[in-house]
């Protein structure tokens, strides 16, 4: 990903030269958890740009100077003016600088859920921090922490964890720097299948070793590649991926540009489906709504109409009121419209027979009305069904930033009976987000691929992963601050309690939830997005609700 160490690293040598010498213009933010650092050089401006929000950390840069007239906070202004010594990088730790001449710093911090960027004096102490400023003012900024890396294949065996589910985490814990990619493509060079770590050889860990040797050496000499078809690319890897080879790929000539452009079409990815999601969700919403509603009418239309069934009871009660006992609930009449087989008709014991048949005959009446507007609706009903599937067609035939925003207003007359959502309502952040206080957060995805996202790219190891059991819902997480924040039981269970809410057991009075720790969740070969297996999971009991 381009927030891995090995990425920013590669850019912190490529930015190098030219950074330095300039000088910061400008540090302002215009776009939600956005830091841009504006630096003017003698020959050419650039905008290093730089996003604290998961799931998507980045840090890329573009040249000129651009900044909206509105809606924008100027930040670090003791950094302003100042000249750039140079970009340098912590030891294989994601701690990114624009060291100024005056000692001082702009720091970025790329990883982990409180991800953030810092103004720096010389004496390593805070002067403004771009997220918790109030907090953090003043307090040591954040030190470097080389991750544990083994040039040894014993320090690789000292670091192998066998309990793993699959080999590819346990390469992952053994070779810290390697994500899920790189993790699958050391598999891939060494020529490994075991699927789970404890199964594996002697052999095969040290040809997995060796293999994560040869890559990251390979790293040393980036050759960047975006994977994908269309417009918006699936991956980003700073060298060419042997177990990806047949994939379409996209070759670049500096990381600096493969990360600037795989940001810039992530984030208008990310834009599309902002727009595109909630139509979709809306149209197949209301598209079934509407076929289920023509398919009542259809089968009420097609049966026996009540009305003369109630109007019939009417008649016998009138006809036959000495026939029927007083404090009765039912009673037993002769049909004189048929054979004279008798009819079991239920009764109000409180009413006498006559007050009996004028509620039967009052049923009738409304009975009959209802079908007659049943019968006038049906088509409207048939013509909106067919409506909303047309427009949820030709949605899905759009794959495009540009063609989701034509869509949206070419047929916007077309949508709006179905779509009561405009583009002011969309939330920067991809999922449905919930704050619980000292930054505990629960996120839930909106579809299956939102579910397999949030899952398996948005969260931590040891967030809480929670769905509801037994029935289809939303994937939840419990998103934690850090690996020791306690959320307690009171958060536990608000967050079963949405999880239920986003679910089949939405209805129900009480609904069981299990939860467990994220990295107890994997994705089986080959599965459907959405589709997980879960282990040592636990289970909550609670009312489906959202909290006020």
């Amino acid at each position: 990903m381009v927030n891995s160490y090995y990425t920013l690293r590669a850019l912190a040598r490529e930015w190098h030269a030219d950074l330095e010498g300039t000088t910061v213009r400008d540090v302002y933010s215009q776009t939600k958890n956005e830091l841009t650092v504006a630096l003017s050089g003698a020959e050419q401006d650039w905008m290093v740009r730089g996003s604290v929000q998961r799931p998507f950390l980045y840090l890329f840069r573009r040249p000129g100077y651009h900044k909206a007239r509105r809606n924008v906070a100027t930040l670090f202004e003791g950094a302003i003016g100042q000249s750039v010594a140079g970009v340098s990088i912590a030891d294989r730790d994601r701690l990114v600088s624009i060291e100024l001449g005056g000692g001082g710093r702009i720091l970025w911090q790329l990883f982990g859920a409180r991800a953030n960027a810092f103004h720096v004096a010389p004496d390593g102490t805070v002067v403004a921090a771009f997220q918790r400023h109030d907090e953090l003012t003043g307090t040591a900024a954040p030190e470097p922490y080389a991750a544990p890396m083994p040039d040894t294949f014993k320090a690789f065996e000292d670091r192998w964890k066998p309990n793993r589910n699959k080999t590819r985490q346990a390469v992952q814990s053994a070779v810290s720097l390697f994500g899920g990619d790189l993790a699958r493509e050391t598999l891939h060079r060494a020529g490994v299948t075991t699927d789970a770590p404890a199964d594996c050889t002697a052999a095969e860990r040290r040809a997995l070793f060796e293999a994560s040797m040869a890559l990251r050496e390979a790293l040393q000499d980036p050759a960047p590649v975006l994977y994908g078809a269309g417009q918006f690319p699936d991956a980003f890897s700073l060298i060419p991926l042997r177990h990806r080879e047949d994939e379409p790929a996209e070759r670049f000539d500096t990381v600096d540009a493969a990360v600037a452009d795989f940001v810039r079409r992530t984030l208008a990815e990310q834009h599309f489906h902002r727009l595109y999601d909630p139509l979709e969700e809306a149209l197949e919403s209301a598209a079934e709504h509407e076929r289920r509603s023509a398919e009542r009418m259809v089968e009420e239309l097609q049966s026996e109409s009540r009305a003369g069934r109630y109007e019939r009871w009417g008649h016998l009660l009138m006809a036959q009121q000495d026939q029927v006992p007083d404090g009765a609930e039912e009673v037993e009449l002769p049909d004189l419209f048929e054979d004279g087989a008798p009819v079991t008709i239920p009764v109000d014991p409180a009413k006498s027979p006559v007050e009996n048949a004028e509620h039967y005959y009052d049923r009738a009446r409304s009975t009959r009305r209802s079908r007659e507007e049943a019968e006038g609706r049906l088509d409207d009903t048939i013509e909106r069904a067919e409506r909303a599937e047309a427009l949820l067609q030709a949605l899905r035939e759009i794959d495009t930033l540009d063609g989701i925003k034509a869509f949206r207003d070419e047929r916007e007359a077309e949508l709006l009976p179905f779509v009561e959502r405009d583009d002011a309502d969309v939330d920067d952040f991809p999922f449905r987000r919930f704050d619980l206080g000292e930054g505990f957060e629960v996120w839930v995805g909106k579809n299956a691929r939102q579910n397999h996202d949030l899952t398996f790219h948005a969260s931590q190891p040891y967030d809480l992963w929670l769905h509801a059991r037994g029935v289809p819902g939303a994937h939840t997480v419990l998103h934690r601050p850090n690996r020791d924040a306690e959320p307690g039981k009171r958060r536990r269970y608000v967050a079963a309690a949405i999880a239920a809410h986003y679910s089949k057991s939405k209805g129900s009075d009480v609904a069981p939830v299990m939860i467990t720790e994220r990295k107890y969740v994997t994705s089986p070969t080959g599965a459907d997005p959405g589709v997980v297996r879960v282990d040592r999971e636990d289970v909550l009991m609670v009312e489906p609700g959202l909290p006020e």
